[in-house]
């Protein structure tokens, strides 16, 4: 069984305002794309109630540093009492939604990935000695990569949604 350490536990970011659910999700894409990071979307989700809707999206991208290593962020977007609304914008009419979002980042580095040193105990004793002993500089090296990247996108979506605050 792979470990995960978690390096950011649930940064959160609320916003209430106006924004469009397909923009941030290209912002976020965009971002991770850029740092070399695939995508797993888990849950993307939309619940149509009478008089509003809630998105539930849970991507999680991730890269592979090595046959060992592996960093995940987690992002969990949750958009509550939405409505849609449409506004006009320089002569172009535009429909985004009104509501409530909730954004939280989280960050994991996983080892043994593959559960490659899963196999027998000597084999799990000497991971735990590698792991301690010669990739202790590898690990935190990434770990510092990844709290950059997780800061970066944090920021991204902050400064998009505040952006939008002004449309």
């Amino acid at each position: 069984m792979a470990e995960r350490l978690t390096v950011i536990d649930g940064r959160t970011l609320e916003y209430k305002g106006l924004f469009e659910p397909r923009e941030l999700y290209t912002v976020i894409d965009q971002l991770f794309r850029e740092h070399g990071f695939d995508k797993k979307e888990f849950k993307n989700s939309e619940h149509v109630y009478k008089d509003s809707k809630q998105i539930v999206l849970d991507l999680r991208p991730y890269k592979k540093l090595s046959d060992y290593v592996k960093v995940e962020v987690k992002i969990q977007i949750v958009g509550y009492k939405l409505k849609e609304v449409e506004i006009e914008n320089k002569g172009l009419k535009k429909k985004m939604f009104n509501g409530l979002v909730e954004v939280k980042f989280s960050a994991y580095i996983i080892t043994d990935y593959e559960s490659a040193w899963e196999t027998k105990p000597f084999y799990y004793m000497i991971r735990m000695l590698v792991d301690k002993f010669i990739y202790k500089g590898y690990i935190s090296e990434a770990k510092s990569e990844l709290i950059t990247i997780t800061n970066t996108a944090y920021d991204e979506v902050r400064s998009y949604l505040n952006m939008q605050r002004y449309t």
